[in-house]
């Protein structure tokens, strides 16, 4: 293009419009040019020597939001950020000194209103048409959004690389070929990474030094097996639990999980490993174990002696019967009137020799009577002396009745029988009568046919006969009021209910989520282990131990359900 030079430019013409003066007779590809210039979309500034602009087209005006005429009175320097003034002025300096043909910065400008533009601009000299350079042009590219983009990219680089590196869990990448490319502290930490290893020339390709093992604990894990490696041929690995012995022989438990990393357009290009150090957490898990183990025993134990103690009162109660029977008996013998007999016989002895006339005289015609009621009297004290021993043979068989069945539980605990469960409510039932007649609290049987259920005997008892014995007091405890409680076996979807309902003192709201819990009682000679253990016994079997309660004062009711078929790891025996 053929270039005007500024005298032939500056003519005679009352229009002048930015940078030059058009004359007249200015030809059309000069218009063209100008045009071009000031309806550009990249901005376009002219400035001189000192840096002072000349002109600025539309769009340089609007990225520094000055006018044309506005724009005549800044300069480059003026314009500058402080922060980028110096580098400016160095690059200026060079740029018209011809040491560089252009210059090509990003920089701040300070727009009218104070604000500053990010730019990306771009410097060169324009000649007049003389040996010196005229002007320099320069065209800006607001670059403000990048800068944002790249600020912001860097703060979430550098906030990632902080949270990856203070990450309790090791991160450990490799690329296609398995050679190991970045780990973080806690992965140097656990896999034994030499701290020198970044420096390390030829760096190690692999420089994991831990020892690594299958869960047992001796098998070793190799290397093709291990998490990266599986999921670079296409694995996912999740949760995979290892044994990893530290270079300093410490051993830790971690589980690891792995996944291939692919690039945008699918291609593959490494992996990366997520282990977690989970060592603490299973000491705490065995450590839990030991502990549920020895609460279970503890459970059992507690049950055992809940129904020691039942069949200890039934069989005091029973005796304090057998005693009273005894006691009868004795005090009849003491007042027999089998005394008469050894009159009579006197009698008879004195008078042997002249037995006939006795008999007829005064006094011997009285002795048949009196014999006779002699007689009815020792009948009498032989019928009655007769029921009460059988009281008592009644009574001592129900003690050996109590103490056997006792005694079948506690041989049997652990073993499942298939058998009517109305059967064991009549057990518990039976261990507790004593309790319940003593208290003055009525038992009502609601009996519905249930099917026969898989069942461990003793433990079902224990929890009926802890949430039964738990009514009666709770009766026992209420202030007026009829005292009864009902016992209730029903059938459900699966499995059996009984439910014991009392009339008792109640439960508050507040703690019915609280009365399962161990050392919880609200009685003074309470323990607080008895519902708690009925409730862990409950959920060993498979089955769910709840109370419900209206309030204080309103009865409570405990139901037990209990799975037609027990859990197959419901006994730890």
């Amino acid at each position: 293009m053929k270039r005007a030079s500024a005298a032939s430019l500056e003519g005679e013409s009352s229009e002048v419009t930015g940078l030059f003066r058009i004359s007249a007779d200015v030809r059309p590809v000069e218009t063209l040019f100008r045009n071009t210039i000031e309806q550009a979309p990249v901005g376009i500034g002219f400035a001189n020597r000192d840096g002072s602009f000349r002109h600025g087209n539309r769009a340089f005006c609007a990225l520094l939001g000055f006018t044309a005429e506005e724009l005549k009175s800044e300069s480059i320097g003026s314009l500058t950020h402080g922060a980028d003034l110096e580098s400016t002025t160095a690059g200026l300096a060079r740029l018209w000194s011809g040491e560089i043909a252009h210059l090509d910065v990003e920089k701040r400008y300070l727009r009218k209103d104070g604000t500053a533009l990010w730019v990306r601009a771009t410097l060169s000299l324009v000649s007049g048409g003389g040996p010196e350079a005229e002007c320099s042009v320069e065209f800006l590219r607001d670059i403000s959004a990048r800068k944002e983009m790249a600020a912001a990219l860097l703060q979430n680089q550098k906030l990632l690389g902080t949270v990856i590196a203070e990450l309790p869990l090791a991160l450990v990448a490799c690329d296609v070929r398995g050679q190991v490319t970045h780990y973080n502290p806690a992965a140097a930490l656990l896999f034994g990474i030499p701290a020198d290893t970044a420096a390390a020339v030829p760096r190690n390709p692999y420089p994991l030094t831990s020892q690594v093992y299958l869960p047992d604990g001796t098998t070793p894990a190799a290397r093709e097996d291990r998490p990266l490696a599986r999921a670079l041929r296409g694995e996912k690995v999740s949760n995979a639990e290892y044994v990893i012995v530290r270079p300093d022989g410490m051993r830790r438990t971690a589980l690891s999980s792995a996944q291939r990393l692919m690039g945008a357009a699918g291609q593959p290009l490494g992996a990366l490993a997520v282990v977690e150090d989970i060592t603490e957490r299973r000491l705490n898990e065995d450590e839990l174990e030991r502990a549920h183990k020895q609460l279970l025993v503890a459970s059992r134990q507690a049950g055992m002696a809940e129904v020691a103690t039942n069949v200890l009162h039934n069989v005091g109660n029973v005796l304090n019967s057998v005693n009273v029977s005894a006691s009868v008996v004795a005090e009849r013998i003491r007042k027999s009137k089998c005394v008469g007999l050894t009159r009579v016989a006197d009698l008879l002895n004195q008078h042997a020799s002249e037995l006939a006339t006795f008999l007829a005289g005064a006094q011997g015609r009285h002795l048949p009577v009196y014999v006779q009621e002699l007689a009815s009297e020792l009948i009498a004290e032989r019928d009655a002396a007769v029921t009460e021993l059988e009281a008592v043979r009644s009574n001592i068989e129900h003690i050996k009745e109590i103490v056997a069945m006792q005694q079948g539980y506690a041989r049997r605990g652990g073993i499942t029988d298939t058998l009517d469960v109305r059967l064991l409510v009549e057990d518990s039932l039976r261990m507790n009568e004593g309790a319940f007649s003593r208290h003055g609290v009525t038992i009502v049987r609601d009996f519905a046919d249930v099917p026969l259920m898989q069942v461990d005997k003793h433990r079902v008892l224990q929890v009926l006969v802890n949430v039964i014995r738990n009514a009666k007091y709770a009766c026992a405890e209420a202030a007026g009021g009829p005292k009864r409680v009902t016992v209730r076996t029903r059938a459900a979807a699966g499995a059996v209910m009984i439910s014991v309902i009392d009339t008792g003192v109640g439960i508050p709201k507040e703690n019915l989520d609280r009365i399962f819990n161990h050392g919880f009682t609200t009685r003074p000679d309470g323990h607080g282990f008895g519902l708690h253990s009925a409730a862990l016994a409950a959920k060993e079997l498979g089955g769910a131990l709840l109370a419900e309660s209206a309030g204080p004062g309103k009865g409570a009711s405990f139901t037990l359900t209990l799975p037609l078929t027990p859990p197959e790891s419901g006994h730890a025996d």
